[in-house]
């Protein structure tokens, strides 16, 4: 009357083609590849004449390598995460018991493992580029630079932050533009409030030392 009790958790896992029956060696060693493939390509091979040029002050550095530099980081967290998740699905394929029939190569889950490789480093490379921003936003508006002095840095800093630099526009107008989008503040009235502060300490200042002073004076005249 009643059918037959059935595990059904267990016939998903032990039917063919479920996750237990997948090839999880290949696909670690898959992982694996991956994951040497990124902590790879993050190192960092410079030319040793660019080197000697920085040292020594004839080549200026650049934000791009600091940009760079970032996402190879995260390229190393990525690469160590792959590595690591390879190293442990091969591990469990070799511990898992053999299946019944003869495992095919799992075409599906190397693709999603390489779509899923493409998708965070887009991820890395979008959130690396927001962090750098936000680190060269907060120094500059610790240090506002001057850019009229220096057109080739005020135009990699509009490259960084998306001021098109392409146009006609003077240094000046540049210069304008890439504060207003970094919200830095005006250098005319930058200096005249460090200006004002200055000369009201060196007035404060003064005016303590004459306090100082003058009752010297008078008891030497008396």
């Amino acid at each position: 009357m009643f059918p037959a009790p059935t595990n059904a958790p267990l016939a998903l896992v032990s039917a063919p083609g479920s996750l237990a029956e997948q090839d999880w060696v290949s696909v670690g060693l898959v992982l694996s590849i991956l994951g040497s493939f990124l902590l790879a390509n993050s190192i960092l091979f410079r030319h040793p004449r660019q080197l000697v040029e920085e040292h020594f002050g004839k080549k200026p550095a650049r934000l791009r390598p600091v940009r760079e530099y970032i996402f190879h980081r995260v390229q190393v967290n990525l690469g160590f995460l792959f590595l690591l998740t390879g190293f442990g699905l091969q591990l469990y394929g070799r511990l898992a018991p053999p299946p019944a029939a003869p495992r095919e190569f799992p075409t599906a889950w190397v693709g999603l493992a390489i779509l899923a490789a493409v998708l965070l480093l887009a991820a890395g490379w979008w959130w690396s580029q927001r962090l750098f921003r936000s680190y060269v936003r907060q120094y500059m508006l610790a240090h506002p630079p001057d850019f009229e002095t220096d057109p080739r840095f005020a135009r990699e800093v509009g490259e960084l932050f998306g001021v098109d630099t392409a146009g006609l526009d003077t240094v000046q107008s540049l210069a304008k533009r890439l504060r207003e989008r970094i919200g830095l503040p005006d250098p005319d009235r930058s200096r005249t409030s460090r200006l004002d502060s200055e000369g009201g300490r060196g007035e404060e200042r003064d005016g303590g030392d004459r306090d100082v002073i003058a009752p010297a004076r008078r008891a030497r005249a008396r």
